[in-house]
């Protein structure tokens, strides 16, 4: 050990004695600001974006970024499915799978003792439901199937009575429905509006959208904070400007996906307009006025009224071609017969577990 020590020894002296005449330089340079002339930069001087546009050499690498930042924006655009919006994806496939089963496997562990089994009436139900959504949208000629195909669906119900009304559909095909919500949707129809619009999220691939969208943001907020120099105002902008209202547009686009594709699952459009209208007297019960709805990442509930009842003559269109309007009851009978393996128990209403 001893001997190993002394050998190291000797080869940092080694590396002392060359490294000295660099090190003497490095001195020099830093006693003589004069060296720095060359780079225009001063240590006493701060960059500032003005200065590095009258740079010619800042000029020429902030034009190679800018164009080649452009080329590959421009040839990861994508046309999102049934919506037909063009969006950027730059983001793998399997990135977004990895990160769903994160959080799936974190949303186990926060809620694992809440979520009712398998084979429970509500359950079974909200699979059905669920299921024909995704036969639907299978059947779209606009949706990439191969998105679809190979997912192990599986759905929760988190029976949790003190949790806020959610629902979400992680990449890779997780549902998870909260109890709390059901006395909101109180029939089919409006439950299939809650997971149509979840669902859609995960058709367009909207995770990956905004893991795609996280580095212009930061080049964005870096440009910004060498223009401004102040943090706060910066992050406010980009929220209110760029972060936000994406956001917004991606919840719209939701809201019009779903209400497509539940109407082609033979759901009734119209119960997405009440379904919203209940949804809206809940905020308003809580204290949740959403007058600012340019600081939300959600639009407001009178706005997807609006929206969706601007829709409703399209989707309505859906259903009837769909051949819902003629054979509805003979459907839903069928549905019930077949493909309902446990079917609900008599007397089951929404309301019970709230």
């Amino acid at each position: 050990m001893f001997k190993q020590f002394s050998r190291f020894s000797s080869r940092m002296s080694i590396f002392q004695r060359n490294f000295s005449p660099i090190r003497s330089r490095i001195r020099y340079y830093y006693s003589n600001p004069d060296y720095y002339k060359r780079f225009n930069y001063r240590q006493d001087q701060k960059i500032t974006f003005t200065q590095l546009l009258k740079d010619p050499t800042s000029r020429k690498y902030l034009a190679i970024l800018f164009g080649t930042g452009s080329l590959f924006y421009i040839t990861h655009l994508e046309e999102a499915p049934v919506s037909g919006r063009k969006r950027f994806l730059w983001i793998p496939r399997s990135l977004e799978l990895k990160i769903g089963n994160y959080t799936y496997n974190s949303m186990l562990s926060e809620t694992g003792n809440s979520i009712l089994p398998s084979d429970h009436p509500l359950a079974k139900k909200v699979e059905n439901i669920f299921g024909r959504i995704v036969e639907a949208a299978q059947k779209d000629h606009t949706v990439d199937r191969s998105q679809l195909d190979g997912i192990k669906w599986k759905v929760h119900i988190v029976n949790d009575p003190r949790a806020p009304p959610n629902a979400f559909v992680l990449p890779g095909g997780k549902v998870f429905v909260f109890s709390s919500i059901l006395n909101i949707c109180q029939n089919d129809d409006g439950l299939a509006t809650v997971l149509s619009h979840e669902f859609a999220h995960q058709l367009a691939r909207h995770t990956s959208e905004n893991l795609s969208k996280a580095p212009i943001y930061s080049i964005i907020g870096l440009v910004l904070y060498l223009v401004t120099g102040v943090e706060n105002i910066n992050r406010l902008l980009l929220d209110s400007l760029l972060r936000m209202p994406a956001s917004r547009q991606m919840e719209t686009e939701a809201d019009y996906i779903g209400l497509m594709i539940m109407a082609k699952a033979c759901f009734h459009p119209e119960e997405s307009v009440k379904l919203w209208q209940r949804m809206s007297a809940f905020e308003k019960q809580i204290g949740g006025s959403r007058s600012l709805e340019f600081l939300s990442t959600h639009p407001a509930s009178d706005r997807r009224i609006q929206n969706i009842s601007e829709w409703l003559p399209k989707a309505n269109n859906i259903y009837n071609e769909s051949e819902c309007g003629i054979f509805t009851g003979y459907y839903k009978a069928f549905q019930d017969t077949i493909f309902d393996k446990n079917p609900v128990e008599p007397g089951f209403t929404y309301d019970r577990f709230q």
